[in-house]
């Protein structure tokens, strides 16, 4: 697989785990010993400092970066104990004239990144709109993009899939979330043959439902390693580094034959 150092997570469909899958994903390459990047481009609508527990030390953000009202350095903040995770919040609320401000913004992210000679740069973002599609195609390696088993959702990945690679020829990878094993086994939701053939994305990983992964973002805590989602992550984490490991390698009770 084709190394994505830079990665817009994406997807057109609201509320499938777009942050939930950023957030993780970040911790488990961090974890590895990556210096990662995380930076929330959702403007307006920012949850990533909520999910760390980090709200209360969000000083500047995004766009202070981008309007030159601080440095790189002040919008950075590292969770604790994360010597190799530095995130970035997005604004509160969304510019009057986005349009006109999307080349700072991208000059800001390439500032982080410069700051934190980060080697994984993980841009959580809305969907669609301007600043999407400049990440895609000024600054983004290669793209994420995130389904469910929801038809909808499916829909919309294939479409998403489309728009970052007429936008930035970008090459995606999917990543399906909140993945039920039983509902696919027992044929009430797609399996994932099903999502991958109606996206025509190749999958990079699977991250089960996962009520712990649930809980520890409303505490604002971050994901459990030892968890099924957080083992899922780490799985993903060493596919995107370049190294083979199966989909469920290490996640208690799921069989592979029963959900494909």
């Amino acid at each position: 697989m084709k190394l994505m150092k830079r990665i817009v997570v994406t997807s057109a469909k609201g509320g499938i785990g777009k942050s939930t899958a950023a957030l993780g994903l970040a911790a488990a390459l961090a974890n590895a010993g990556h210096r990662t990047l995380l930076v929330d481009c959702d403007i307006g609508n920012r949850c990533l400092d909520l999910m760390l527990g980090l709200e209360d030390r969000v000083l500047y953000d995004l766009s202070d970066v981008a309007e030159g009202r601080c440095t790189p350095s002040d919008a950075l903040i590292q969770p604790e104990g994360m010597t190799d995770l530095y995130f970035c919040a997005a604004p509160v609320t969304a510019a009057a004239e986005p349009e006109s401000e999307i080349s700072a913004y991208i000059q800001a992210l390439r500032l982080l990144a410069e700051e934190t000679n980060a080697e994984y740069i993980l841009c959580d973002t809305a969907g669609t709109g301007p600043l999407v599609r400049a990440i895609a195609e000024d600054f983004a390696h290669g793209a994420l993009v995130i389904a469910t088993q929801q038809p909808a959702s499916i829909r919309s990945a294939e479409h998403t899939a489309s728009l970052m690679e007429t936008w930035g020829n970008l090459p995606c990878r999917l990543l399906i979330s909140m993945f039920e094993d039983r509902a696919a086994t027992n044929g009430s939701r797609a399996g994932l043959l099903e999502i991958i053939d109606k996206t025509h994305v190749r999958t990079v990983g699977v991250v089960p439902r996962d009520r712990a992964l649930m809980l520890a973002q409303e505490e604002g805590r971050l994901p459990d390693g030892k968890s099924r989602a957080g083992r899922a992550f780490k799985n993903i984490a060493i596919r995107l580094t370049g190294e083979d490991v199966p989909l469920f390698y290490g996640i208690r009770e799921i069989k592979t034959g029963k959900v494909l």
